[in-house]
């Protein structure tokens, strides 16, 4: 993914940013190594120095160690690692699941309007990627967890906005707390994860093409989909 500046923002914010979504969702787990700091620069497409500054950051914060001679490793992290103090104040103040949905409805909508107008090659591949590792996932009966939850993150990413991934990564750290048991009871069940999949792919079409209403038309559907169905699962009256 090339990481080259679209805006003014410090570029080892982004490729913190990058490295910490890859621990929120899982692809990066405790005790993993991440590449040599000559070659994650490489991928990047960014300096070593933007690497190096963004490998700091992330080890003040407790998500990344160091060993000299060795390189960089991910710690052992919980929820309150991945979130800010911001998130810790939510969770005391959160009424229930629905005020997160809500959130994310109003969050989401808007970045996919922006990824329709900055999603560059690379986001529309992994974006593109991940709607056909979904759909083999349902094709598979195969969980669906990790490309739903990665296809989410991959349109904020389109935003290219870090103030928008640091919400998204808070937000969905905070799902993760509250609705892990009945996402996991709506994961279940096939047809919930085929018409996810479907979603997310009108999703993907519209950032394509460059249509901001179709997009977050299409992520709007989507996650009142979910509420709905979770309405469904919890007896919950309209």
């Amino acid at each position: 993914m090339d990481l080259t500046r679209k805006k003014r923002t410090r570029l080892y914010e982004e490729v913190a940013q990058k490295i910490r979504s890859l621990i929120q969702d899982g692809t990066l787990a405790k005790g993993d190594q991440l590449l040599p700091e000559r070659q994650l620069a490489e991928t990047l497409g960014v300096s070593r120095s933007a690497v190096r500054e963004a490998l700091t950051s992330l080890v003040s914060q407790g998500l990344l160690e160091i060993t000299p001679g060795s390189g960089a490793y991910v710690k052992e992290v919980n929820i309150n690692d991945l979130i800010d103090p911001f998130a810790t104040i939510v969770l005391k103040e959160i009424d229930g699941i629905f005020d997160l949905l809500e959130a994310r409805l109003v969050m989401e909508t808007g970045a996919a309007r922006i990824a329709a107008k900055r999603a560059d090659r690379a986001d529309l591949y992994n974006m593109c990627e991940l709607v056909r590792n979904m759909e083999n996932d349902v094709k598979e009966g195969r969980n669906t967890d990790e490309s739903d939850s990665e296809f989410h993150f991959s349109v904020v990413r389109a935003t290219h906005n870090p103030v928008l991934q640091n919400l998204m990564t808070v937000l969905m750290g905070l799902m993760k707390e509250y609705y892990g048991p009945s996402r996991q009871k709506l994961v279940e069940q096939q047809e919930n994860r085929q018409l996810w999949s479907q979603q997310h792919g009108r999703v993907y079409e519209a950032i394509k093409i460059g249509d901001a209403e179709a997009a977050a038309e299409a992520v709007s559907e989507h996650i009142h989909t979910s509420i709905q169905e979770l309405k469904k699962l919890r007896g919950v009256e309209e």
